[in-house]
């Protein structure tokens, strides 16, 4: 795939923003984006001669893993293959939703040389559910890799999956997280356009005698955790269903990452929940569900737990979303990574969505 320098990354990624620390607390639900303007790239018959594309079958999962090894310079296991692409599609087969099919391509000796992955999964859009997928996984062998206009396997590729799942989940909303340099390439292809750039935040203490709000470890299995969905539900106006099934699928059974989950109760109340990677370089705040109103306090215990089991003072990092950047007033610095809809044959277009979309670093899989 081509490369591009800093400057025109920033320039075509303008349309989210600029700068790396931006404060959400006054001016987050009045910003003004710039419509990226329709795109159209030519397409030669030659490319498709040159490359087969079809749905992924579960006998391409060893060559897709090398495939993954080479593109991506990391290894996934069969099982983590297999959470991520097969427990997903029982999850969303399990709400009622035909499972959308990942796209590979192979090359006139019969190798595949491409993949583009897709999580299909029960969402809600104001008040009603529809099926929500994520395309991830959007790897093509440096060995087939094309400019921006013709031969482009990439294009051929991503429009071929969007066409397939508008057609088999016509209501679907479809988005990404690419970085930088691979979202440049799907904005000049016509398939990718930015919602924002994702913003990390930090939360700390101290603890303050007068919080009526509590954290507390909360087991995967609660019931309440349904009926906290049910209760809040009308806040989320677009997203993924946070109920038990899917906390079961993204992090108890998550065969790459360990997670706790942490009640928070008000007056012994329960009335919401966060989940805490605890992997990696830092401790994350990788998901939450509480209400809006209550965001500030709820949240301050929260982090005021997680520094005490953690045992770090430095704060909790959180992506959180746009309505709670701006009722807790903190600021959000610039991350690698875009907040991407997939705008080809989409049925909810950029516009609309970017005012809607509630997202966490849990709807990542890397985190």
């Amino acid at each position: 795939m081509a490369n591009a320098s800093p400057a025109s990354l920033k320039d075509s990624i303008g349309a989210c923003g600029s700068g790396r620390s931006r404060d959400f607390s006054r001016h987050d639900s009045t910003r003004q984006k710039k419509r990226l303007p329709e795109i159209e790239l030519p397409l030669d018959n030659s490319a498709m001669d040159r490359y087969r594309l079809r749905a992924a079958e579960p006998n391409d999962e060893h060559r897709l893993r090398e495939l993954f090894a080479t593109v991506f310079g990391e290894s996934r296991t069969a099982e983590e293959w297999r959470w991520k692409y097969g427990a997903s599609c029982a999850l969303a087969t399990g709400a009622g939703y035909h499972c959308a099919e990942s796209v590979v391509a192979l090359d006139d000796s019969e190798q595949l040389v491409a993949h583009a992955g897709v999580l299909p999964l029960p969402g809600w859009r104001e008040g009603a559910p529809i099926p929500i997928v994520q395309v991830c996984d959007v790897m093509v062998h440096p060995e087939h890799r094309g400019g921006l206009g013709r031969h482009n396997l990439f294009t051929l590729m991503l429009r071929d999956l969007l066409a397939r799942i508008a057609e088999r989940l016509p209501t679907a909303f479809r988005y990404g997280f690419p970085g930088q340099r691979p979202y440049l390439i799907g904005e000049r292809s016509g398939v990718y356009e930015c919602l924002e750039i994702a913003l990390e935040s930090r939360l700390s203490g101290p603890r303050r005698w007068n919080n009526l709000w509590r954290a507390a470890p909360l087991d995967w299995n609660d019931a309440r955790i349904d009926a906290l969905w049910e209760r809040l539900n009308a806040q989320c106006r677009l997203g993924l269903i946070r109920d038990r099934a899917y906390l079961h699928w993204r992090y108890a059974d998550n065969p790459s990452h360990r997670y706790r989950l942490y009640g928070l109760s008000r007056l012994g109340r329960l009335a919401g929940w966060g989940v805490c990677a605890e992997t990696g370089s830092e401790p994350s705040l990788v998901d939450l569900w509480l209400p809006l109103e209550s965001a500030r306090h709820a949240l301050a215990a929260l982090a005021v737990r997680l520094e005490s089991d953690l045992s770090r003072t430095t704060g909790i990092r959180v992506w959180l979303p746009t309505a709670y950047r701006a009722a807790l007033g903190v600021p959000g610095t610039e991350t690698p990574v875009v907040v991407a809809n997939m705008r080809w044959e989409t049925a909810i277009s950029a516009e609309i969505a970017r005012n809607l979309l509630y997202y966490t670093m849990g709807d990542v899989d890397i985190f």
